[in-house]
């Protein structure tokens, strides 16, 4: 299969221009730059031109059938069903590139959402011992310096992020979901060793 090196709907559009401008079809195919070389070569030697262009790979293979029932049409016939074509086709990309667009502009707010709801639970997750330690001086009286990040709500934190995460990827059909995901947990666990590091260190300096 031989492929084009202009979209569909440009070809069409010069196919159109070509044969306005009093070319016939077979003509007009020889007129245009983006055709294979090789197309080129065995339309000149004879072969029939719908079966040529049965070996060109379009983005739209019904062009293929549409030069097929056209081939035996008047010109005003044929640049009617051409120009519908080739607007037709353009309506499409366009929507397509706006579908496109739309969805990139989506998955960089999601992208951001995760950064700051990444950074924010892993911050949590950090001081998380605050918690359990004023847990424990309410029910005990007694305030105890532990940094942990092996506790059942330190790891809560984690699996909490993860779960996030996940949802966040999947709502905006990431791919490599598991890699992504480890990163998350190599930069949960990077920010709560910082924060638990700062956490020791200051409540021994206040000691």
């Amino acid at each position: 299969m031989s492929e084009l090196m202009c979209s569909d709907y440009n070809f069409l559009s010069n196919i159109i221009i070509q044969l306005e401008n009093g070319e016939n079809l077979e003509r007009a195919f020889f007129l245009l730059n983006d055709i294979p070389e090789n197309f080129l070569f065995r339309l000149q030697l004879g072969e029939d031109l719908i079966d040529l262009l049965s070996s060109i790979e379009f983005n739209y293979p019904t062009i293929t059938n549409l030069f097929s029932s056209i081939n035996q049409s008047d010109l005003p016939d044929i640049l009617d069903r051409l120009r519908t074509t080739a607007r037709l086709i353009r309506n499409r990309e366009e929507a397509i590139h706006e579908k496109d667009s739309v969805l990139k502009v989506h998955q960089r707010r999601i992208k951001i959402i995760r950064y700051v709801t990444l950074l924010t639970i892993a911050i949590i997750g950090g001081f998380s011992p605050i918690f359990s330690n004023l847990f424990v001086f309410i029910t005990t009286g007694e305030f105890l310096n532990s940094a942990s990040i092996l506790s059942y709500l330190s790891i809560s934190f984690l699996f909490i992020n993860l779960l996030n995460n996940y949802f966040l990827l999947k709502l905006s059909k990431e791919e490599k979901i598991l890699a992504r995901l480890f990163i998350v947990i190599v930069l949960h666990i990077v920010i709560v060793v910082f924060i638990r590091v700062f956490y020791a260190n200051f409540f021994a300096f206040s000691w």
